[in-house]
């Protein structure tokens, strides 16, 4: 599965708010994320491989966010 992974949030006013270093960076230096779901772990495919996690769409969903197509 693929997850959502929240790097940073943009108010409705103002800059956007950084929540902790890029997916690609800890993708380089083999640290561990947490997905929207809960899911911890240190990512290292390519998410465009699998299918989206539905809990991930779910509560990003319910955020009022925009996903990727798919």
């Amino acid at each position: 599965m693929a997850h959502v992974v929240l790097e940073g949030f943009r108010p409705e006013k103002g800059e956007f708010v950084v929540a902790g270093p890029s997916v690609a960076e800890e993708i380089v230096n083999g640290i561990a994320v947490r997905a929207l779901c809960g899911k911890t772990w240190v990512p290292n495919r390519d998410p465009k491989r699998y299918p989206l996690c539905p809990t991930c769409k779910e509560i990003a969903q319910q955020m009022g966010w925009k996903l990727p197509v798919g």
